[in-house]
């Protein structure tokens, strides 16, 4: 093996190059960006100089020939924004706890990607307590029913309808139509494929939807029927803009007109927070909170994980709330669930089928859902009878055949036990009539003619357990 100098021009490459290197999700990538130039450019403006590369350059250049002064810089930013932590909520200067670790991630990252010496844990130690305590919530059904009144067309009621039948956070749903696959049920199986004629006996059931395909950080959520269909009557409002059908990479929510581009996060969550301001559903905070009782997309992952837990499962506790914590894009329960409890993805569907109708947004729908979950229910406790009163058969045929045998093998023993009986006794006659010299002592005594035969089928009896025995 041998190395070229060109292999190890990445030590040559600009930081912030390696900065973006570190990163493979688009999603994190805009958003680190984002909070790093907010830091170089507004809170750091006064040491910093240039554009935003050169001001990412000069950090990481100062900071490794003077480590001490980095530390000197992130500790003063971390007061600074504790300080905030101890303001009136109602205040728009304050922020929250749990904010301060997201100003540090991007610097972090630029550092690692740099090689560039810090002594984090000192950083860290400088944090204010978090507030895990948050006073919002989710939609509830109703609600989300309100907004759909008042959606503005199939975009707005698909958005609505995935995203509370899955749980998706706001950047993932930047989708593309080959991130769609349906779930078919024909008779008791499911699958993602199915034939031409099974097409008549097939149900779609759900539909999985892959996130973040092209990152380390691929998932898998779920979708109900209802919203299935909503995406559907879209596709079809997708072909009239575009004039074609959609292809695997074309965006299944796009910008409006004539050429597919993405529709952002942020335009997904500008569409919403109109939809659910005019319908009156979100309302804007009061006596000076900076924040909302429903947030406006973080509503529908609340809804979903709420109605998704309180679902009754047939596996085990446990199992159920990894898999259910899976369906968020959580790790599990701890960190080590992704490595030691592996569920395969129709395993998943089958935990999600069990809570579609509480994640089914329309009454009629809802009831169409329960009504199918319950036929299905009832097809399953058929074939189990079904398939008892088979096993019942067979342990009745069988316990027939056995009566059968047993009652030949008495029958052959008694045949067996009468013929050398009879042998006997003719045994005894031979023996009698060779020996006519006894026959006047037999007809003195016929006792002992009775005794003679019972003492040798005694001795043939002991013969036989004593061969028995033996073999």
């Amino acid at each position: 093996m041998k190395l070229t100098k060109e292999e190890i021009d990445v030590f040559s490459q600009e930081p912030i190059e390696l900065f973006y290197q570190g990163i493979r999700s688009p999603i994190t990538k805009s958003k680190y960006t984002e909070i790093l130039k907010r830091v170089l450019c507004e809170i750091l403006e006064d040491f910093l100089q240039g554009t935003f590369e050169q001001r990412v350059k000069q950090l990481v250049l100062e900071s490794k020939q003077n480590p001490e002064w980095s530390t000197m810089i992130l500790l003063a930013i971390a007061k600074k924004l504790k300080e905030r932590t101890v303001l009136p909520t109602t205040n728009k200067n304050y922020l929250n706890p749990n904010s301060i670790p997201n100003y540090f991630k991007p610097i972090r990252k630029l550092f690692d990607m740099n090689s560039v010496p810090t002594a984090w844990p000192r950083i860290y130690a400088a944090f204010p307590e978090t507030n895990n305590n948050s006073e919002g919530r989710g939609y509830t059904r109703l609600e989300i029913q309100k907004m759909l009144n008042f959606a503005k067309g199939a975009l707005d009621r698909a958005i609505i309808l995935v995203a509370s039948s899955s749980g998706i956070r706001e950047g993932g749903l930047v989708l593309q139509w080959e991130d769609l696959r349906p779930v078919y049920r024909v008779k008791d199986k499911l699958f993602f494929e199915i034939t031409e004629s099974e097409i008549d006996a097939a149900t779609i059931v759900c539909a999985v939807i892959t996130i973040y395909r092209k990152s380390n950080e691929v998932n898998y959520a779920f979708i109900t029927p209802e919203a299935y269909n909503a995406l559907m009557d879209y596709r079809l409002t997708w072909f009239k803009e575009i004039g074609r059908q959609p292809k695997d990479n074309d965006p299944i929510f796009k910008n409006a007109g004539s050429i597919p581009t993405h529709l952002s996060g942020a335009g997904i969550k500008a569409r919403m927070y109109r939809v659910a301001k005019s319908s009156g559903v979100w309302l804007s905070p009061k006596g000076g909170s900076r924040r909302a009782e429903i947030p406006i997309m973080n509503g529908f992952r609340r809804f979903f994980n709420k109605m998704n837990k309180e679902t009754i499962s047939k596996d085990s506790s446990i199992g159920a709330l990894i898999k259910k914590e899976y369906m968020m894009s959580h790790t599990g329960l701890v960190k080590l669930d992704r490595n030691y409890f592996q569920t395969h993805i129709m395993e998943l569907v089958e935990e999600y089928l069990e809570a579609v109708p509480n994640l089914t947004i329309s009454d009629e729908e809802r009831l169409k859902s329960q009504n199918q979950k319950q036929y299905q229910e009832l097809s399953e406790i058929k074939s189990k009878q079904i398939e008892t009163e088979a096993l019942r058969k067979q342990v009745r045929d069988l316990g027939s055949r056995l009566d059968e045998m047993d009652k030949q093998k008495i029958e052959s023993i008694i045949d067996v036990k009468s013929e050398k009986f009879k042998s006997l006794e003719d045994k005894v006659a031979e023996l009698v009539k060779n020996h006519e010299h006894l026959s006047a002592f037999i007809a003195h005594d016929p006792e002992y003619y009775k005794r003679l035969i019972l003492d040798e089928k005694k001795r043939l009896d002991e013969k036989e357990k004593s061969d028995n025995k033996q073999s």
